[in-house]
């Protein structure tokens, strides 16, 4: 288990520092722990006042990292797919779609959502899932 604890919060870890170095080069709100606070601290009926730094959007951040990577070690484990870059990238473009449509859903359900560009918002997430399948399998090969 401290396995898949710490290759979830590298590859968390490496796809966040992926999507905030975009986030500034394109000059866009593309932050997943800053858009999970402001998307909680625009709920109506949350009388939860908090910034968009706040933990919160940090935990919830890695919280899904954590399942994403347990998704991917029960999958190395159970099926044909063994732990390769090339399968780590895949199922790190798998979860980015999960990601996307997640999103979209999020978005699409909230009264308030952010002001962004959705389709670069959904490109680089999908960039950043890719560098969070890699990052997964490159904590194993660091291992052995």
């Amino acid at each position: 288990m401290l396995t898949i604890i710490n290759s979830s919060i590298i590859a968390t870890t490496m796809m966040t520092l992926f999507s905030y170095i975009y986030s500034e080069l394109k000059e866009e709100k593309f932050k997943e722990p800053q858009l999970i606070n402001i998307l909680i601290n625009r709920l109506p009926k949350i009388s939860l006042s908090i910034g968009k730094s706040n933990l919160l959007g940090w935990i919830i951040h890695y919280l899904i990292g954590f399942v994403f990577t347990y998704l991917f070690f029960i999958t190395w484990e159970f099926t044909v797919l063994s732990a390769s870059w090339l399968n780590g990238c895949i199922l790190g473009l798998l979860a980015g779609i999960t990601g996307v449509l997640s999103w979209k859903i999020v978005f699409y359900l909230h009264p308030k959502p952010p002001s962004i560009e959705f389709s670069h918002f959904y490109f680089q997430l999908l960039i950043a899932h890719i560098i969070f399948g890699a990052s997964s399998v490159g904590y194993l090969k660091f291992l052995t």
